[in-house]
């Protein structure tokens, strides 16, 4: 198939090193199933097959931190030089979001400068939580300040709920518990005042932002009323418009619609989310995005690849 020059924001690698380390912490498959099967190879096949010029490659869910931080800040290292040699290997079809040592604060600030200054990637990955803490919390304030001053491409990707589960609950988490971490984190960098005091960093939200377009208008209905009110003045919609959002997992009508409904055009981007979903769900879902009806032509492409190239300009 000949390229349309679509870039891929969501896009995710699974290499050897990486289910090594998750199973020495106990882990023994991914979110609903067992560890898919990934290679650079099957990568590029799957971008020729649906007109995919670009991938932003990723790490995602469980994340590196398993209770010792130098473990952590090693596998960080190792991730970020993964990347980097893959985008060096095939220059033009991969990018990158490197992954920072949290909950060691210092040591991602440090690795942040690597993953842009050293090794040349295109922004970071943070996971919604680490270390039973969100995405928007105080104590990652100096990690806030140096993205912001970098102007850093800030992919959220959803992973575990922090904390216990109700006894008996074991729906697989990425059905309804990754739209709602996405949808908490989005709440909490709005409410916690991230967005208004950080304006530089440019934050992707994974999958539509979860169930951020269907709760917008209940969270923009008590703007002025909580205690948190002063820290997003413009409001709730204004602060979400502030969003980038991909289209991964989101090839039908109603989320579609839903997502134009509440997102800046220019700040949709499409997403595969492979190899988490299979090669058949992800033709699935680009065929459900190709079709839907409801965008012209002229924002269909910029989904595909303007807005993204505006975001990256490298990769344009």
């Amino acid at each position: 198939m000949d390229r349309s020059g679509r870039i891929d924001v969501h896009h995710h690698v699974l290499p050897d090193f990486y289910i090594a380390a998750q199973r020495a912490a106990g882990i023994t498959g991914s979110a609903y199933r067992g560890f898919p099967e990934w290679t650079a190879e099957k990568s590029l096949a799957l971008m020729e097959a649906h007109g995919i010029d670009t991938a932003i490659l990723s790490f995602t869910s469980p994340g590196i931190w398993f209770g010792d931080i130098a473990k952590t800040r090693d596998l960080a290292r190792k991730c970020n030089d993964f990347l980097a040699d893959l985008a060096h290997r095939h220059s033009g079809r991969f990018g990158g979001f490197g992954f920072l040592p949290l909950p060691d604060i210092d040591a991602a600030v440090a690795e942040t400068a690597r993953i842009h200054d050293d090794l040349g990637l295109d922004g970071i990955t943070l996971l919604t939580s680490v270390d039973d803490r969100y995405v928007g919390h105080p104590d990652f304030e100096p990690l806030y300040a140096e993205l912001d001053r970098r102007n850093a491409v800030v992919f959220i990707h959803p992973c575990y709920p922090p904390g216990t589960e109700a006894q008996g609950w074991d729906i697989p988490r990425m059905l309804i518990d990754y739209p709602f971490e996405t949808t908490k984190v989005a709440v909490n960098l709005i409410f916690k005042g991230v967005v208004r005091r950080w304006p530089n960093i440019r934050f992707i939200l994974s999958h539509s932002g979860g169930t951020l377009p269907f709760l917008a208008h209940r969270i923009a209905v008590f703007d002025n009323m909580t205690s948190f009110s002063d820290n997003y003045p413009e409001g709730a919609m204004a602060c979400i418009r502030r969003f980038w959002f991909d289209t991964a997992l989101s090839g039908d009508a109603l989320p579609l619609a839903a997502l134009h409904t509440v997102a800046d055009p220019s700040r949709i981007l499409f997403g595969s989310d492979y190899p988490y979903i299979s090669e058949d769900k992800v033709a699935a879902e680009t065929a459900g995005l190709d079709g839907w009806d409801g965008m012209t032509a002229d924002r269909r492409r910029a989904i595909d690849r303007a807005n993204a190239a505006a975001l990256m300009p490298r990769h344009g």
